[in-house]
C-alpha cells in the first residue's frame, strides 16, 4: 500500500524519496560503471534519505543503503554491486546536489527524475534513449505494468521522438474527486446522499445544525484547487476544470479561464455568503482544515480515495459513533452527471546516464524487483516489501522500484469474496494485508476503519471503479515538460488567477471581474503559453 500511504502523509513527496537507480551489463556507452573488487559490476545511484527510513527501517534491522536484502539480491542474481555516489538528507540538499551533478555532468549510472529534471538532462545531452534496452530486456510482467498506466506515461518522457525515461507508474484514476460524507449525520437527516448541488446545499445546512456552535459547513482550505478540501469537484459539476488543459474544439485551452468557471465561481460566492462554505477557509491550510473534520464540526468535503486514512481515521478514533462514506460528486441538475477530471499521476521516470556502460542494468533490476513484489508465483513480498510486525517499507531499500497502476483496484476486487466468506483463500502480499485489515475493521476494530473504507464494501476503490466503468472522464491533456512561458510565468499567472477567484468567492470582488481577470491573464503571458501548449499538442498527436 506504499503509494497510497505516501500520498496521504505528504501530498507531493516524490522528490524527497529515493531518486535514482543504476545497472551494468550490456552495450558499452561510456566509462562510469566498473568492476568491483568483489568481482561484481558496480552500478551507481544517488538518493535522498529521510527520518521515516531511519525510524521505520534502519533502527530495526542491521542493514544500510548499500548493504541490505535488496543489494544482496541484485548481487546474487544479477552480479551487480549497488553503489551510491552520494546520499542527501532531505529534498533541499538533494536538489542542490542534483543540480550540481547536472552542471558538471557527473551523473550516476541511473537516476530517477521528474519532468523538469528529465528535460534538463536531455538538453545537456547526459542521458540515452532507453527504449531499445526496454524492448529487449523488459519482462512481460514489467511491460504489462508500464502499459497499465497508459501511453501518456511513456510519451511524457519522449522528447523529439526519443524515449529517455522508464515511467515509475502511478494510478491516474486515483486523482478523481469524490464527496466524503459523514454517514451517521446523513442518517440523522433521514435523507439519501445528495445527487445535485442543491441537495448538497440543503444537506450542509442540516449538518451545520447537527454540528452546532462552530460548524464550518463544506470544509475548504485556502488552496482551493487542492485534491483535499478543495473546490475542484464542485466546479466539475459546471464542466469547469481549473488547472487542467482541456479540449476546446481542436485546440487546448486552460481550464481556469474557460467560460464555465464564471458560473461556478458565482455559485461558490453564494455558498460562502450563506455559510455553506467555511467562512475561515482563507486562513487554513490542509492540516488546519482537517481539524474541523476530526473534531466533529464538519461532515462533508471534496477529497480523494485515501481520505479515510487521513484525516478521517482520527475522527473515528475520537468519536465512537462516527462513520463516513465516499459518494460520487453531485451534479448540477437532477438526472445530470459529472465527468470526473483526471490528470497523469505518474511524475517520475528512470533515466540512464550516457556514461553508463550497461544501460540494460536498469531494466534487469526492475524485472527482478517486480518479480519479487508483484509476481504471484515468484513473489517474496513478506521479505522484500513489507515484512510486517512493525517493519514496513523495506522495498525502499532497493535503489529501483516500480508501482502497479491498478493494484489498488485489483486488491479491492479480489478481497470482495474473501470478506463475504470470512476466508482469505489464496490471497498473498498486499492483498492479504488489506483483507486482514478490512476484516478486522468489519469485526469491530475501529483503528483499522480507514483501510476498510478504501478497500472494503462501499469503499473508495469501489467508487473509483464505478467511475471507470462509466468512462466519461475529462483528462488534463498536457503532460509534457514545461514550455518556455510556463517555466517563466505559470506560477505567477496561477497566483494572479487564484487571488482574483478568492476575491470573487469571498465577495470582495463582483463576478463581472472574471472577464477582466481573464483578459489580464492572456496579456500577461497566458496567450503565449496557450500558443506553446498547442504547438506541443499538435506534435503529440
Amino acid at each position: 500500500m506504499k503509494t497510497l500511504i505516501e500520498r496521504m502523509l505528504v501530498v507531493c513527496f516524490v522528490l524527497v524519496l529515493p531518486v535514482s537507480a543504476v545497472y551494468a551489463g550490456g552495450k558499452s556507452q561510456g566509462t562510469q560503471s566498473g568492476a568491483s573488487p568483489s568481482g561484481l559490476t558496480d552500478v551507481t545511484f544517488v538518493r535522498s534519505s529521510d527520518d521515516t527510513m531511519e525510524i521505520n527501517i534502519f533502527s530495526k534491522i542491521p542493514e544500510t543503503f548499500e548493504d541490505n536484502r535488496w543489494s544482496k539480491l541484485y548481487a546474487d542474481n544479477l552480479n551487480y554491486a549497488v553503489k551510491y555516489l552520494w546520499i542527501s538528507k532531505g529534498s533541499e540538499q538533494y536538489t542542490q546536489k542534483f543540480n550540481a551533478a547536472i552542471a558538471t555532468g557527473e551523473l550516476p549510472d541511473i537516476v530517477q527524475v521528474n519532468k523538469i529534471q528529465l528535460k534538463q538532462l536531455v538538453d545537456a545531452d547526459l542521458i540515452i534513449d532507453i527504449k531499445p534496452y526496454f524492448d529487449r530486456y523488459a519482462s512481460d510482467l514489467l511491460k504489462s505494468m508500464i502499459a497499465q498506466a497508459g501511453d501518456r506515461a511513456v510519451q511524457a518522457a519522449t522528447i523529439n521522438g526519443v524515449q529517455y525515461g522508464v515511467p515509475l507508474v502511478d494510478c491516474d484514476l486515483e486523482t478523481a474527486a469524490m464527496l466524503w460524507i459523514r454517514q451517521d449525520w446523513l442518517e440523522k437527516t433521514g435523507k439519501t446522499a445528495p445527487a445535485t448541488l442543491d441537495e448538497l446545499e440543503s444537506m450542509i445546512l442540516e449538518f451545520n445544525r447537527i454540528a452546532g456552535s462552530g460548524a464550518i459547513g463544506l470544509n475548504v482550505q485556502k488552496d482551493i484547487w487542492n485534491d483535499i478540501f478543495g473546490l475542484g469537484g464542485m466546479f466539475q459539476a459546471y464542466g469547469a476544470y481549473p488547472l487542467f488543459w482541456v479540449k476546446t474544439g481542436a485546440q487546448l485551452g486552460y481550464g481556469s479561464v474557460q467560460p464555465e468557471m464564471k458560473e461556478a465561481l458565482a455559485r461558490a460566492a453564494q455558498w460562502y455568503k450563506k455559510g455553506i462554505i467555511d467562512r475561515e477557509f482563507l486562513v487554513k491550510d490542509g492540516t488546519k482544515a482537517s481539524e474541523g473534520s476530526v473534531s466533529g464540526k464538519n461532515g462533508v468535503f471534496y477529497g480523494t480515495h485515501a481520505n479515510s486514512l487521513w484525516p478521517l481515521q482520527d475522527n473515528i478514533n475520537n468519536e465512537a459513533n462516527a462513520d463516513w462514506l465516499p459518494y460520487p460528486v453531485p451534479a448540477l441538475q437532477k438526472g445530470g452527471s459529472v465527468k470526473p477530471g483526471l490528470r497523469m499521476l505518474t511524475s517520475n521516470w528512470y533515466a540512464v546516464s550516457r556514461n553508463c556502460k550497461h544501460p540494460e542494468a536498469l531494466i534487469k533490476m526492475l524485472n527482478l524487483y517486480v518479480d519479487k513484489v508483484f509476481d504471484e508465483k515468484n513473489q517474496e513480498y513478506a521479505y522484500y516489501a513489507n515484512p510486517g510486525n512493525g517493519l514496513e517499507g523495506v522495498w525502499r531499500l532497493s535503489p529501483v522500484f516500480m508501482n502497479s497502476a491498478n493494484k489498488n483496484q485489483v486488491t479491492a476486487t479480489n478481497i470482495v469474496k474473501p470478506l463475504e466468506d470470512h476466508n482469505p483463500g489464496n490471497l498473498w502480499g498486499e492483498q492479504l494485508s488489506m483483507y486482514e485489515y478490512s476484516q478486522k475493521a468489519v469485526d469491530g476494530d475501529r483503528g483499522l476503519w480507514g483501510w476498510n473504507r478504501v478497500f472494503g464494501a462501499n469503499g473508495s476503490q469501489q467508487l473509483l471503479m464505478k467511475y471507470q466503468k462509466a468512462g466519461n472522464f475529462v483528462y488534463d491533456e498536457f503532460f509534457g515538460p514545461p514550455t518556455p512561458t510556463m517555466a517563466e510565468r505559470k506560477t505567477t499567472l496561477d497566483a494572479m488567477l487564484s487571488e482574483a477567484f478568492i476575491k470573487i468567492i469571498t465577495g470582495e470582488a463582483d463576478i463581472s471581474s472574471f472577464d477582466t481577470t481573464v483578459a489580464q491573464w492572456e496579456s500577461s503571458g497566458g496567450a503565449a503559453m496557450t500558443k506553446e501548449i498547442n504547438a506541443w499538442y499538435a506534435l503529440s498527436k
